[in-house]
């Protein structure tokens, strides 16, 4: 291992009770049923309006660009309140010791993620941080393409950590070993068909994390 790609929101930062509560906002404005955290990690897919969707948002009279930017604006007043995931700050740290190279690669506008990072004091543990250049969290694949080109990363050597089966198909298709961590967003029986190897915390990642102290050197 020589470098690790990191999702962010569900995976580094805890914030699946904000995004719940923040998508309940947006469902009563609308008259629809509100969910509980099990409904969201049970439902929530990528590209983020089938998630809308299954919720009983009309994508076909409503703007998704409007219901993004209302959304945001809801989860952006609670972004500061998070914490990161139990284990994620003594895993960073654990990395860079090693000499891994980190990454965060999000579904969010990049400017959002840039700020999320500096927000809960992480900017100096990465080496780049990518987002997309929208709020309709789509898909990124071709990002990742973008860092590994613009890092000069090899895939293999590489570990892709996230929370959500977009994170394990956008690892297999770059040639980048998934992982995932089932904390986040998803339920661990969405990977159930999944090629990847999942733990139940940040904790029982780094226990197996395959560092030999020349890693990236």
């Amino acid at each position: 291992m020589k470098s690790v790609i990191w999702d962010f929101n569900g995976t580094i930062l805890d914030d699946v009770e904000l995004a719940t509560g923040s998508m309940n906002e947006l469902l009563r404005r609308r008259g629809l049923p509100t969910i509980d955290k099990a409904t969201h990690r049970r439902v929530f897919r990528f590209p983020v309006f089938d998630y809308y969707r299954r919720l009983g948002f009309d994508l076909n009279g409503e703007d998704q660009r409007e219901i993004s930017d209302e959304f945001h604006s809801v989860y952006q007043a609670g972004i500061g309140s998070c914490s990161l995931n139990p284990g994620i700050a003594e895993t960073l740290e654990y990395l860079e010791k090693h000499g891994i190279d980190q990454f965060v690669l999000s579904a969010a506008q990049e400017e959002m993620v840039v700020s999320w990072v500096r927000i809960h004091g992480l900017p100096e543990r990465f080496k780049g941080v990518y987002g997309l250049s929208d709020r309709l969290a789509a898909s990124k694949e071709q990002r990742c393409r973008d860092l590994i080109d613009d890092f000069d990363l090899d895939p293999s050597a590489t570990l892709f950590i996230g929370d959500t089966d977009h994170d394990v198909e956008v690892a297999r298709a770059v040639g980048c070993r998934p992982i995932v961590v089932s904390q986040g967003h998803q339920d661990r029986f969405r990977f159930a068909a999944a090629e990847c190897e999942i733990y139940g915390s940040v904790h029982d990642l780094v226990k197996a994390l395959p560092v030999d102290g020349t890693a990236g050197r």
